[in-house]
């Protein structure tokens, strides 16, 4: 598409871009070839607007491969034997032949081909001229032209050589446009490889604990995956992601229907009548690590010493020519300076350069880097630009320093950059957890006891470094629970606090974190004992007056408990008299009035007397301890009520 270039594309983050091409004096239509997987989103997005004429209609190729349309074709040619192929394809059409003998018009009859051992050059063309009734055999290998009468023929023909012209991988689009078109803008979007980001990041000095300068510089990459070169466009890189999504219209689509069969009627019959009667369904080569100094004598050649990037050495080499604004939702970096990549290639473009005010500092958090904390630069975003996300290369006092991950930083927005370890730090961490009684209220007769569940951290710091550091901790907070007993925080973020320690050089520093909150739980009161009582009258969790009243319902409690222990004695005691009645009632059914029997049956009459009255005995003390009960209760109920 050379005669219609692209003059300014968008990329975006998630594999599309926006593409648009200006056709100069376009005439009656515009040709186009896209990558066949682009087809989806370019016929979703296709937009053309003709300066001077109107778009009267927009055709494409179909989405069948090469082969699937040639096989569908009228006429078949194979690479190496493409004239016999057409004339064999041309038996039954109007067909001109000249030789070195003379011309022949007529009808093409077919060809005959060789044996096995003869030559192609020996295949005979029949062609017959109606006019004289005669079919003329010619010789293949004689044959000058040939001429094809038939209109059909020609129009196939012209059909199969265009197909095979057709890329497999690429699908022509035609633009029809009126007459007198000045110019055509042309715009769609297709999927185009993310555009990514690199940052430097370059401090001269840096204090523990102090603020400096640094520079900020970012870059731009993308790549030039299209079939043609990039000549001076204007690019433009947006932040953000839009919704898109494929949507298949270009794969035609025939929806199923319904068969309905046609329905089956018989041929009638004559029919004859006697008397009455009827018959009825992924990066390019290893970095190479570069001494800092060369040496003075490499390759033979005194070499002066190498002069160490400063932030101001780099912000006066490197010319950023990107101006960034806000797009709605998103932001855009447009260079301003056209852009020419060639084919197959990629490219870097400044987008970015602004002094920061930074804060050195050491973060140690233990569910992303345990043991050590790291290093990182703290700042905020105060270069009026939407930050997309991307790596950081730190350079500090000229010598690589590490690396970090910027994030997605919408404009003044803190930015944490950890880009090396301090191993001469080493923190532990102890974790221990406790109830503690808050306190102890009565509702609807139950004890409502609170108590803070308490959990802590100890962070112990030990600074095998030389030199002074302060550790900031980031502790988290888990969800419902609150500082307590704590230094104040420094900082803090959604789920965590942060804190700063200070610790000596050579020397060892404990910090304790501890967070708590309130639970709460409901106990009988009949199911605490004396001791327990007492415990939280020490603790001061009851008054005395609570407590005293609480020990004479557990005391009635008690006394329940013992009429209760009473009543199962007698239930024991009754069952055992039971048992013995049946025993006794059993002999006695066995023994005479009379002799030693009688006797005998007198005794176990008497015994059986006596359990009765022991039966009633038991009767009337089960009554009375069932009052008692009963009254003991009403007391704990009017205590309780009281309380």
């Amino acid at each position: 598409m050379a005669d219609h270039p692209i003059v300014r594309m968008t990329l975006y983050k998630h594999g599309i871009g926006f593409f648009e091409r200006r056709a100069e004096a376009p005439g009656e239509s515009i040709s186009l070839d896209f990558a066949r997987d682009a087809m989806n989103d370019v016929l979703k997005s296709l937009t053309v607007v003709a300066e001077g004429g109107q778009v009267l209609g927009i055709d494409y190729q179909t989405p069948e491969d090469k082969d699937a349309l040639l096989e569908r074709a009228a006429i078949h040619l194979s690479d190496d034997a493409s004239l016999r192929d057409l004339v064999r394809d041309m038996r039954g059409r109007r067909v001109g032949v000249t030789t070195s003998s003379g011309s022949y018009a007529g009808i093409a009859v077919g060809i005959d081909l060789p044996g096995e051992r003869q030559p192609m050059d020996a295949a005979i063309v029949s062609i017959f001229m109606p006019e004289r009734r005669e079919v003329v055999p010619v010789r293949l290998a004689d044959i000058r032209s040939l001429t094809l009468h038939d209109e059909r023929a020609g129009a196939d023909l012209a059909y199969v050589l265009n197909t095979s012209l057709t890329e497999e991988d690429r699908r022509a689009v035609t633009v029809r446009l009126s007459r007198g078109a000045r110019r055509a803008n042309i715009s769609y979007i297709a999927p185009s490889p993310v555009w990514r980001v690199s940052y430097r990041l370059v401090v001269d000095e840096s204090g523990e604990g102090q603020n400096t300068a640094g520079l900020l510089q970012g870059w731009a990459l993308f790549d030039n995956t299209l079939d043609e070169d990039l000549d001076n466009v204007q690019v433009t890189f947006v932040a953000g992601m839009p919704v898109s999504f494929v949507y298949d219209l270009y794969t035609p689509f025939t929806p199923e229907r319904p068969v309905v069969q046609e329905e089956a009627r018989g041929v009638a019959a004559p029919v004859e009548f006697d008397a009455a009667m009827l018959d009825a369904a992924p990066r390019g080569a290893p970095m190479r690590a570069m001494a800092a100094g060369l040496g003075e004598q490499a390759f033979g050649m005194a070499k002066a010493p190498l002069k160490r990037a400063t932030a101001a050495d780099l912000a006066a080499s490197t010319a950023v020519a990107a101006a960034g604004q806000a797009q709605g939702e998103f932001f855009s970096y447009s260079v301003a300076n056209p852009v020419s990549v060639r084919r197959g290639r990629s490219a870097m473009a400044p987008i970015l350069q602004a002094p920061v005010d930074l804060a050195k500092e050491r973060l140690y958090n233990g569910r992303k880097h345990p043991r050590h904390p790291v290093v990182a630069f703290r700042f905020r975003n105060a270069t009026g630009l939407t930050l997309e996300r991307g790596p950081v290369t730190v350079i500090e006092a000229g010598d690589y320093a590490g690396e970090a991950m910027s994030p997605f930083t919408a404009s003044d927005g803190e930015i944490y950059l950890a880009y090396a370890v301090d191993l001469g730090i080493t923190v532990t961490e102890e974790h221990a957890s406790e109830r503690k009684l808050e306190g102890i209220r009565i509702e609807q007769g139950l004890l409502l006891i609170q108590e803070w569940d308490i959990q802590a951290v100890t962070y112990r710091l030990e600074n095998r470094n030389p030199h002074d550091a302060a550790v900031t901790i980031e502790h988290p907070v888990p969800g419902g629970y609150e500082p307590f007993d704590t230094p104040p925080h420094a900082a803090r973020t959604n789920d965590l606090y942060r804190h700063v320690v200070p610790v000596g050089g050579g020397t060892s520093a404990t910090f304790v974190a501890r967070q708590r909150r309130l639970v709460a739980r409901r106990e009988e009161i009949r199911k605490q004992s004396l001791a327990q009582l007492a415990a939280w009258l020490r603790g001061k969790a009851l008054d005395q007056q609570t407590h005293d009243r609480l020990r004479a319902i557990l005391k009635l409690y008690d006394e329940i408990a013992a009429g209760e222990e009473s009543l199962r004695t007698n239930a024991a005691t009754r069952q055992k008299l039971l048992d013995q009645q049946k025993v006794i009632q059993g002999n006695l059914a066995s023994l005479r009035d009379t002799g030693e029997e009688g006797q005998l049956r007198t005794r176990y009459a008497r015994t059986l007397a006596e359990q009765e009255d022991r039966l009633a005995e038991l009767d009337r003390s089960d009554a009375a301890q069932h009052g008692e009960i009963e009254g003991l209760a009403k007391q704990i109920e009017a205590a309780i009520a009281a309380l």
